[in-house]
């Protein structure tokens, strides 16, 4: 049985991209960060009750729930996954058409997304 069937048994290829936001809360005194690599901060450190699943941070976990990154994971450069995920092209940096080319690509059963990929791949 190959490892990716074993994943996939497992239930771990629906993993989300990092647990982080789901597993840890870092409140510092300039603020709080879902991550140990988040920047900016997302709340003021007297905010941490209201913060744990405010807007923002349900945000981020619905992008990574998604396999994606969030605008705030991608301007977190120093994250290790969003450095692996930018080196092998699959994060895309936050644009204003994302949603619409998301949405386009669902509608399309991802076939728009595969093909980029192997175009990507042969250059």
């Amino acid at each position: 049985m190959s490892k990716d069937k074993a994943l996939d048994e497992l239930g771990f290829s629906n993993a989300p991209l990092c647990r982080e936001p789901w597993e840890s809360y870092y409140i510092l005194r300039r603020g709080i960060l879902p991550c140990c690599y988040g920047n900016p901060i997302v709340a003021p450190m007297n905010d941490w009750k209201k913060t744990w699943n405010s807007p923002e941070i349900q945000d981020i976990r619905r992008h990574l729930s998604l396999g994606e990154l969030s605008p705030y994971c991608l301007a977190s450069r120093g994250c290790p996954i969003v450095q692996r995920e930018l080196a092998r092209g699959t994060a895309l940096p936050p644009s204003k058409f994302l949603p619409i080319v998301h949405r386009l690509n669902k509608i399309l059963f991802g076939l728009p997304e595969k093909i980029y990929r192997s175009l990507k791949r042969n250059l």
